[in-house]
């Protein structure tokens, strides 16, 4: 709040940078995969990411028991822990990557980069 005080008493300029400074730290966050690197796989040791309501614990047995399956690029469901994962190869900016998403609830997924 004091520095809020201060950029005021600095001018509507240094407001200005503020907001701007704000509003593109929030987009940024917004444009982010909140998700936390958990490990890899034991089947090709591929990266495993896994969103934040996903344990690692969890995201790691999802990717072993995907990638235990063969897809030939076809969609996958794992059942792990009493929870079906749909699992499949996406196109990534330069790479492919594999994602799986809990049929349950998509805020819970799991990917798998080289």
């Amino acid at each position: 709040m004091q520095s809020l005080k201060r950029a005021v008493r600095a001018g509507p300029a240094v407001v200005a940078v503020l907001a701007v400074s704000a509003l593109t730290a929030l987009t940024a966050s917004a444009d982010a995969a909140p998700g936390r690197y958990c490990g890899s796989d034991s089947v090709h040791g591929l990266a495993v990411f896994g969103s934040g309501s996903t344990s690692c614990a969890t995201a790691l047995q999802v990717a072993n028991a995907y990638q235990a399956r063969s897809s030939n690029g076809s969609p996958v469901t794992v059942l792990v822990g009493g929870t079906a994962w749909r699992c499949q190869e996406q196109q990534g900016d330069s790479n492919p990557f594999d994602r799986c998403v809990a049929t349950a609830d998509s805020s819970r997924w799991v990917e798998l980069t080289s």
